[in-house]
This record gives C-alpha cells, sequence and structure tokens, in this order.
C-alpha cells in the first residue's frame, strides 16, 4: 500500500508598515490556505542569510520587523505539510496588502511512495535519538524568543496577556543540556483572573518542559529505554522544509513517573513525533494529557535544528476553574557564533511584573494597532 504526497495550495496574505530606508520594515501577515480559506498555523517566517526570523500563530497570523540591512533578502516559509516559499523582501515593501499563492509542486516529492508495511515505529524513534549529536549543536548557543500567555476568565471569556522578550543562553544540546533565560522586555493587557491566587506568570516554563531532546532527563518517546512502555503506530508520511518527514503517534496504556517525569501522574499521555526520512532529525513534537499540552517545532539552520515556536496549554488544578492558559513562543533570533553566557542569578524565575515597561520598545516591534 503506497502514498502520493501531494502538497496544498496556500495563500499568504501580508500587511506592511514602511518606515525610512534607515530603519526596520514591520511586516504583519496571515497564512491561509487557497480554496478553502483555512489559516495555516506555527509557519516559519525566516530572514534568509541572517539570524532573525518569527512563526506564525495558531490563526496563522505573524509579525516581523526586518532591519534595513536585511531588505536585500527573501522571506522563507516553510511549514509541515507544505512546500516551502522564498519572498522577495524588495519586492514587497511597497505592497498593502500582498496576497502570495504558494503552488502545488509534485516535482518536489517526485511522487514520493513508502510502502506502510516496511516501516517500524520503534526503529525510526531510536534512530533519531542516535542522531542527536549530528543534528542539534552542541557547542554553546543564544536564542531570543517572544512569549504570549493568555489567561482567558472562564466566567467573562475576558484576556488578560502577558508578552514577553526572552534572551536564552544554553550550553549545548548534550547529555547535560541546560537553558538559562533572562525577561528582557514585558507587557501586560487586561484584567488578571488569577490574581486571587498571586499565580507566577512563568513565560519559560514549556520550553523547560518540551524542548528535552538531549537531556539527561528524558522521559517518553525521547528515551529509547521507555519505547516497550508505548504503543506506535506510524500515521504517514508529509513534507518539511524541502525534506520529507514520518508521523508517529504514541500512547502509553499505563503512565508512570519513571515515563512522564511528573510527580502527578497523567491518566492520559500520548502524542505525536515528526522526524526527517533523510537526516532522522525530530522536526515537530506534540505531547498531549489530561493535565496540560505542549508543542515545539524545529528549524534547519546551516545544519543544525533550533525550536521555533513553541505552545502550552496549561490545566491545573488551581487554576482550571478561573482560567484557560495558554503560553505561545516565537523564536526571534539565534547567535552561535558571539554567544553571551548567563548564570542562575537572572530574573527568570521571579515575578515577571518586576521587568519595567518599555513603550517605545513594544511599539516598534509589536505595536498594538496592527497586531
Amino acid at each position: 500500500m503506497g502514498r502520493k504526497i501531494i502538497l496544498c495550495i496556500a495563500a499568504l496574505t501580508i500587511t506592511l508598515n514602511t518606515y525610512a530606508q534607515n530603519e526596520s520594515l514591520l511586516i504583519k501577515g496571515v497564512l491561509k490556505e487557497q480554496g478553502t480559506g483555512l489559516p495555516i498555523p506555527f509557519a516559519n517566517i525566516w530572514i534568509t542569510n541572517s539570524s532573525k526570523g518569527t512563526a506564525a500563530n495558531a490563526s496563522g497570523e505573524f509579525i516581523i520587523s526586518i532591519d534595513a540591512k536585511y531588505r536585500i533578502e527573501k522571506l522563507k516559509i516553510s511549514c509541515i505539510g507544505y512546500h516551502s516559499r522564498f519572498v522577495s523582501i524588495d519586492s514587497i515593501k511597497n505592497k498593502s496588502p500582498l496576497v502570495l499563492a504558494l503552488r502545488t509542486d509534485a516535482s518536489l516529492l517526485d511522487e514520493v511512495v513508502i510502502k506502510e508495511t516496511a516501516l517500524n515505529p520503534k526503529e525510526i524513534l531510536t534512530k533519531a535519538v542516535e542522531s542527536v549529536n549530528d543534528n542539534y549543536l552542541r557547542a554553546p548557543f543564544n536564542m531570543e524568543f517572544y512569549s504570549e500567555i493568555v489567561a482567558t476568565n472562564v466566567s467573562t471569556n475576558k484576556e488578560f496577556k502577558v508578552e514577553t522578550i526572552l534572551f536564552g543562553f544554553s550550553q549545548g544540546y548534550s547529555t547535560a543540556k541546560k537553558w538559562v533565560f533572562e525577561i528582557l522586555q514585558k507587557r501586560t493587557s487586561g484584567e488578571d483572573p488569577l490574581k486571587v491566587i498571586d499565580y507566577d506568570y512563568w513565560p519559560t516554563f514549556e520550553i523547560h518542559n518540551v524542548d528535552m531532546i538531549s537531556s539527561s532527563f528524558k522521559h517518553g518517546v525521547i528515551n529509547p529505554k521507555h519505547l516497550d512502555k508505548f504503543d506506535l503506530k506510524y500515521a504517514g508520511v508529509s513534507t518539511f522544509d524541502e525534506d520529507t518527514v514520518f508521523n508517529i503517534e504514541y500512547f502509553a496504556p499505563k503512565p508512570t513517573k519513571e515515563i512522564t517525569g511528573f510527580g502527578i501522574v497523567p491518566k492520559v499521555y500520548r502524542g505525536n513525533i515528526y522526524i526527517t526520512t533523510g537526516t532522522n532529525a525530530i522536526v515537530k513534537h506534540e505531547i498531549t494529557t489530561d493535565q496540560f499540552s505542549y508543542s515545539i517545532i524545529y528549524k534547519n539552520l546551516e545544519g543544525k535544528y533550533f525550536p521555533y515556536y513553541i505552545s502550552g496549554e496549561r490545566r491545573t488544578t488551581a487554576t482550571i476553574m478561573l482560567s484557560k492558559i495558554t503560553n505561545s513562543i516565537t523564536l526571534r533570533s539565534i547567535e552561535t557564533k558571539h554567544v553571551k553566557t548567563l548564570d542562575y542569578k537572572t530574573n527568570e524565575f521571579e515575578n515577571v511584573n518586576l521587568v519595567k515597561f518599555d513603550e517605545s520598545f513594544w511599539n516598534t516591534n509589536y505595536p498594538i494597532d496592527i497586531k
């Protein structure tokens, strides 16, 4: 039995704010699938020959600030299930609004056909873990993220938002991997529904819990020792960033603390993991339980994979009766050469409300009137 991969056609709608030639260009857009009009969520939008980019949110919307020196470059748009597209920044800087079509290119995969009966999900996952040292940078690096936490009041449906800019330092993807973050900027809006319980909106929580590819505390299917505890299923093949990817579904019939790594063992523990067929790299991982849900997507930069979009929904006993809490984290930049180290004396674990509000920064990079 075979499968023929056909790429979908998509449309990209972009609104632009132009400034003086020596200033930044601000681009706001939304990704939609042509024909259906459905949004394309979590796509990666990256400036070529740079270390800067962003990601679309769940509604396919994105916003990106482009420095003057990058105006001669292109935007590369990639998403699992879609053919990547390059768009010249110079060709769109004076057009508003702009609609771009991502056309089907059957020649990309040339009708890739894979026999499902020949695939072993356990072997695919094992190869992915064995290939971590080849696919993920082992040297120190910095990453900067934009986080948007939304707490929706379950009674009034009103939203409270905590937006932050996170500067991170990683020692590299090794068995002793450590992430340290500093909160650089903060903006809040709305009325906090969890103020009565003094809830701490920790913006880096999802990063620490889902980016565990090479952590010494590996849990779930990332740890080969746990694979026998899961029901694994090959769920098809797709495309991402000029590569094909396997989709493996997993389910733990009997979740335990050893498998999940959580003190309170969830009743349900399942997920999907996407692995490239060429490099055996994990490019997407989704985890769902009755207590939370996480998702992380990685992008390829100079032969190594880095997380560019992370999301989570928090469903704790203390908050679920008052509010629904989600966190969306998008990558802003990567630095692998001139790395700045951080120690644990940063403000990552302190009250986010202590971070001062810089109106100029937010008006320049994430203006509310066009967001």
